[in-house]
């Protein structure tokens, strides 16, 4: 399941991806590389081990929030955040920066600072049935849509 917080990002990154198309730079554009890079990561390594020791993020986002993973790409200055769960054999992913949130160290933009202010503020939610509430409402069933939309970007189809 997608949140509307990283459909979002998703989507902007398809328009840019899409453009880079159009203009034949997609191999060198930055980009394309990290929708790439969320797509492997998306739909291949974390459901391959969602719960994997190299996804957990610790205390960073608070000493309550250690149910919300994390996984690096793009040279480990992106974050793609998101929260599993083995009883409903469910992934959700919730957000992932973006290049004006890149992650560095104490900084009020580091990715982990402004996703962990999103959970304050509740969007999302860090309640596991309000979080699946608000991606089911946010599309009848948007994550097979975000995922025809990204093959279509990378790929040749149009």
């Amino acid at each position: 399941m997608t949140h509307p917080a990283i459909n979002e990002q998703i989507l902007k990154l398809i328009e840019a991806t899409l453009k880079a198309k159009a203009r034949g730079t997609i191999d060198t554009d930055p980009n394309a590389k990290l929708l790439s890079g969320l797509s492997q990561l998306m739909f291949t390594d974390v459901p391959g081990n969602p719960a994997a020791k190299k996804y957990r993020q610790g205390k960073t986002l608070g000493s309550g929030r250690k149910h919300w993973f994390r996984a690096k790409f793009g040279r480990n200055r992106f974050r793609l955040f998101y929260r599993y769960s083995s009883t409903h054999k469910t992934i959700i992913y919730a957000w992932v920066n973006d290049s004006n949130t890149l992650s560095t160290y104490s900084s009020k933009k580091d990715a982990y600072a402004v996703f962990k202010g999103m959970l304050d503020d509740g969007n999302p939610s860090d309640d596991w049935d309000d979080l699946m509430n608000t991606c089911a409402l946010s599309g009848v069933d948007s994550t097979s849509e975000i995922t025809r939309r990204i093959e279509q970007a990378l790929t040749d189809q149009e």
